[in-house]
C-alpha cells in the first residue's frame, strides 16, 4: 500500500444522539448552519471503473501430482462479477474528500472428480490503480468453498472488501481503477490461456 491510498473499516455511530448533543450546546447560529448542511444538496460521483483479468477469471486446481486431465481436476473456480457500493465525502470549496467503496466479488465453483473432501480454498486478490496503471493498492484473500450434500456447484460471494479512495479537485473517482482476479500460479496461468487458446477454434 503506498501514499495516502489506504484500506478502511468504518464503525457507524448513533446518529440520533450526537445531534441532540449539538443541538442542545450550540447558538441558533450554528443549529442554523448545522440544519443547513443536512438539507444541503450532497455530492455524488460515480463509482470507479473495474476489470476482471480474462486470464485470471478462471482456477482450476489439480490434485498433487503430474496429471492434469479431468479426471485430476479437484476444483474449477470462476470469478463472475465485482459488485460495488460507493459514497462521497467532499468539501464543497476544496473539493477535497475521499469515496468509501465496499467491494464484492462474486464467485462460481464445481468439484472435480479428485475432490473427494467437498471442500476448496480459493485465492484472489483486489487492487487498485491511478489513471496511469500505477497500483496504489494490492491484497490478496482466500475464501473457503464447502460442498453441503451431493451438490457439485455453487454461487456465493466473497467477503465485502472496504476501500478509502483520496479525491481533490485534481482527481476524481473516475481516475481510479480497481481490478479483480484469481491468484494463479504459473502452471494456472498457461492453463487458461491453453484452454482459452481452443475455445477460439
Amino acid at each position: 500500500m503506498t501514499g495516502k491510498f489506504r484500506r478502511r473499516y468504518f464503525h457507524l455511530m448513533a446518529p440520533t444522539a450526537a445531534i441532540a448533543v449539538l443541538v442542545g450546546c450550540s447558538t441558533v447560529e450554528n443549529t442554523y448552519d448545522t440544519v443547513s448542511s443536512i438539507w444541503s444538496t450532497p455530492i455524488i460521483l460515480p463509482c470507479p471503473d473495474y476489470k476482471i483479468l480474462a486470464d485470471a477469471a478462471r482456477i482450476v486446481q489439480f490434485r498433487s501430482g503430474q496429471g492434469t486431465d479431468l479426471v485430476d481436476v479437484n476444483i474449477d473456480g470462476r470469478l463472475g462479477d465485482l459488485t460495488m457500493e460507493c459514497k462521497t465525502e467532499l468539501d464543497k470549496d476544496t473539493r477535497k474528500g475521499a469515496m468509501e467503496v465496499d467491494v464484492k466479488v462474486t464467485f462460481g465453483a464445481k468439484r472435480g472428480p479428485a475432490n473427494l473432501n467437498k471442500k476448496a480454498l480459493l485465492p484472489y486478490f483486489i487492487s487498485v490503480t491511478d489513471h496511469k496503471r500505477n497500483v496504489l493498492y494490492r491484497e490478496e484473500f482466500k475464501i473457503a468453498v464447502e460442498f453441503p450434500g451431493n451438490q457439485s456447484a455453487l454461487q456465493f460471494f466473497g467477503e465485502t472488501v472496504k476501500l478509502e479512495l483520496p479525491l481533490s479537485a485534481k482527481i476524481t473517482s473516475r481516475d481510479y481503477l480497481i481490478f479483480t482476479g484469481f491468484k494463479l500460479t504459473r502452471a494456472q496461468l498457461e492453463y487458461n490461456r491453453r484452454i482459452k487458446g481452443r475455445n477460439r477454434l
